[in-house]
């Protein structure tokens, strides 16, 4: 009689095991935006032998994971975020910016578990350009907006500084100088405040600040920008407009 006991509470603790559910797993999507061919390893362990334009990893577990992507060409590049999978599929986009040599990887906010709430609404400029993810370190990248807090170094702006003071007319220091602003997108308002003194007419200077501000990483500090400007009417300018956004 214990024996048969015996068996079946076996079969019991049997059947409470099968009946509960697998933990759930997910895909993660790696893509690259442009074409290069990267690797990546999560957690330390290589996903893909040869390097792939596309990586697509099967059953990963919904915690947090280390993720590193590595590109070789057309420079060698590294970029580390930390992923927690908030969806079933997960696509993870790769930009390497041939123009800065920056490679930074993001992923749309609801597809990560660590999501908690809305980004704030980022103002989009009149000229129609939407300002890029945010970006951190060139080889560090941290994929949450919100924890983005990384500068350019000074010796980084100094070359920025360098190629607009390469530019032989005023006009085109001004078109250099938007797309290095939007292309950068965290900028301070010094950083900025440096580019802008490249810059030799008041109108063109004045049209630059304006442009500049809604990439600024610190607008409440915009006024350093501001200042830059000789004359009391050409800062009102660029302060009324900031008033008006």
């Amino acid at each position: 009689m214990k024996r048969i006991a015996f068996s079946l509470f076996l079969c019991l603790l049997c059947a409470i095991g099968v009946a509960q559910p697998a933990p759930h797993r997910h895909t993660v999507r790696f893509e690259s935006q442009h074409g290069e061919s990267f690797s990546v390893f999560i957690d330390g362990e290589l996903q893909n032998r040869m390097p792939q334009t596309r990586v697509m990893v099967n059953d990963v577990s919904p915690q947090t994971h280390e993720v590193i992507v590595v590109m070789k060409r057309p420079v060698e590049k590294a970029a580390v975020m930390s992923l927690r999978p908030g969806e079933p599929n997960v696509m993870v986009n790769i930009n390497y910016d041939r123009r800065l040599e920056r490679l930074y990887l993001y992923t749309p906010a609801h597809n990560r578990g660590d999501y908690v709430e809305p980004l704030p609404e980022i103002k989009v400029p009149k000229h129609g350009l939407v300002p890029p993810p945010p970006l951190g370190h060139p080889h560090v990248e941290v994929v949450d907006p919100r924890n983005v807090v990384v500068l350019y170094t000074e010796e980084q702006v100094d070359s920025m500084v360098v190629r607009l003071k390469g530019q032989s007319f005023d006009s085109d220091r001004l078109a250099l100088a938007k797309v290095i602003v939007a292309s950068a997108a965290t900028l301070n308002s010094a950083q900025i405040a440096r580019l802008a003194q490249t810059i030799d007419f008041s109108n063109s200077r004045v049209e630059f600040l304006k442009y500049a501000y809604h990439y600024c990483l610190d607008p409440v500090n915009y006024t350093v920008a501001v200042n830059t400007l000789n004359f009391s009417s050409d800062k009102r300018k660029v302060l009324d407009y900031i008033a008006a956004q």
